[in-house]
């Protein structure tokens, strides 16, 4: 009996995690991190303040986890494609306008996690997901390299290139006060894959929309 009623107490403290970390990231996704204030999120969770505290002890450590979650999550879409057994080249593709694709549909809080400036905790793990980013690139690579679909190149370089490129593409469109993406969020996504295809030598292809790409930033 009692270890039923720890397993009902997990449960609930990890529902009332789950459901303050949901409160923060509407939060980010409506005013990015700078909307993320302690009291606004309790409210918006359903819970105390206190008990907000006694999960996260500061603004920066609920950031820093909202932060890991939902790139961790976006992380792991895009390591799944690349992970996939079609051509390379084709996972290259998917990847590119999956990450490129989602960003632009879900573009307030992609712009928090890619270009809003950060405290040093948050931009250390931004720095970490580029790199984890840069792995699954360099993946996909030294793949079509093995098999003759891609030509031989310094897969690390390149890998960091693309993983650079994408966000640093993307800054300007997302940006809160502008309205490019209003009007040519597809060129956008399409002008960043014909780009990041040509840095490797992979020829473009018109742009076919995945399963993957269908879906926002959550």
């Amino acid at each position: 009996m009692a270890y039923r009623q720890t397993d009902r107490v997990a449960a609930r403290l990890a529902e009332t995690r789950a459901g303050i970390l949901d409160a923060a990231r509407a939060l980010v996704a409506e005013g990015g991190f700078a909307a993320v204030q302690m009291s606004e999120v309790a409210r918006k969770a359903g819970v105390a303040t206190g008990t907000l505290y006694r999960y996260f002890s500061s603004k920066e450590a609920l950031c820093r986890e909202l932060f890991r979650e939902v790139s961790s999550r976006e992380m792991g879409k895009l390591a799944e494609i690349a992970a996939g057994h079609g051509p390379a080249s084709e996972r290259l593709v998917e990847v590119l306008r999956t990450f490129a694709g989602r960003a632009v549909k879900g573009r307030r809080l992609a712009y928090a996690l890619l270009a809003e400036p950060l405290d040093v905790n948050l931009a250390e793990e931004r720095a970490f997901f580029r790199r984890t980013h840069a792995d699954i690139f360099a993946r996909i690579l030294e793949d079509g390299i093995e098999n003759g679909e891609l030509p031989a190149i310094d897969v690390r370089i390149a890998a960091a290139c693309i993983a650079g490129a994408i966000p640093t593409a993307l800054i300007g469109p997302l940006a809160p006060q502008s309205h490019e993406l209003d009007r040519n969020a597809d060129r956008v996504v399409e002008e960043i894959v014909k780009f990041c295809l040509a840095g490797v030598g992979v020829t473009f292809t018109a742009r076919r929309e995945s399963n993957s790409e269908r879906r926002t930033v959550a």
